[in-house]
């Protein structure tokens, strides 16, 4: 307990001591400036946007929990899927939203394997094509960077994500890998790790769910790139939506990173540091673009509070 309060208290510590550098750069003033005159009907299209991303990520980990033979009904996977949106965004700490998604699905299937193994691949493919997404925008307009480091950095993330690949796929490499990994954990943990394993492994033979979600995942990437152009438009930040392609996941990716609370602060930083070097991007209208899109994320979040809440009201009236 004691070391997960002080990894929170560092991520606030880092998300806070970010912040203030901000204001202190660009100045209070001019940030709130930016959301008096917020054009509200983009940000009705963002959350809209939002949404359908959402939706369309409770379809891809139904698909996937099917494929390996958890039947559940889709409004319950959508369910599950909310509240753990849900948890990701408001949860200072403790526990993720993908661990309450695993809980849920485990306890209502049975199949912890199958839950661990679903929620990793549903995380997988998502870091892999916003990667990819990155690196094929940096490679194809690395003319608009005015450092290269940002690119050298997305090449090797991706590498890393093609060794993970090797590693997932290839059973003789896992099993060797695995021998001397499992050389640190009880018998009982060993045994899980290899259930998992071979869960995860499995998905390879199922070549038409893995194109589908695939597929999907990266309508999802779009869409979600798509809500920080609307949230730009609604500050005033007219440019090219090339650019959002080009910057967008290189921000998303630095705001995964677990050494921040949602990413606040990274997020706001890391997109003055990119889109402050187009003509006409102030960074004080970037901060508020960045921090509206994060505001969007807890907005489309909020019906997975409503479902748990209505669940434990139903669990306390049993």
């Amino acid at each position: 307990m004691l070391k997960k309060n002080l990894i929170t208290l560092l991520k606030i510590t880092v998300s806070v001591a970010l912040i203030i550098f901000l204001i202190s750069r660009v100045g209070l003033q001019d940030i709130l400036q930016q959301f008096k005159t917020t054009n509200l009907w983009w940000l009705v299209f963002a959350i809209s946007i939002f949404t359908v991303s959402n939706f369309l990520g409770s379809f891809q980990w139904y698909l996937l929990l099917k494929s390996r033979g958890i039947h559940l009904p889709f409004g319950h996977v959508l369910a599950y899927y909310y509240v753990g949106l849900f948890f990701n965004n408001f949860l200072l700490g403790y526990i993720g939203g993908d661990a309450i998604r695993i809980y849920d699905i485990s306890k209502k299937s049975g199949d912890s394997s199958g839950a661990v193994s679903s929620v990793f691949m549903d995380r997988f493919m998502g870091f892999v094509l916003l990667t990819t997404l990155a690196l094929f925008s940096g490679l194809l307009w690395q003319n608009m960077l005015k450092s290269k480091t940002v690119l050298f950095v997305t090449i090797f993330i991706f590498a890393g994500w093609i060794l993970a690949f090797i590693f997932l796929f290839n059973e003789k490499l896992g099993h060797n890998v695995g021998k001397f990994v499992k050389l640190f954990f009880s018998s009982r943990i060993k045994v899980k790790m290899s259930e998992i394993y071979r869960d995860i492994n499995s998905y390879k033979h199922d070549k038409k769910i893995l194109g589908t979600t695939a597929f999907i995942s990266f309508v999802i990437q779009f869409f979600r790139i798509l809500v920080h152009f609307f949230a730009a438009l609604s500050v005033g930040l007219h440019g090219h939506l090339k650019f959002f392609f080009l910057f967008i996941p290189i921000v998303a990716l630095l705001a995964s990173l677990p050494i921040s609370i949602g990413g606040i602060g990274i997020r706001e930083t890391s997109g003055v540091a990119l889109f402050s070097q187009l003509s006409g991007f102030l960074p004080e209208r970037i901060v508020a673009m960045e921090f509206l899109a994060y505001l969007i994320g807890l907005l489309s979040a909020l019906p997975g509070g409503i479902v748990f809440m209505l669940r434990r009201e139903q669990i306390n009236l049993k």
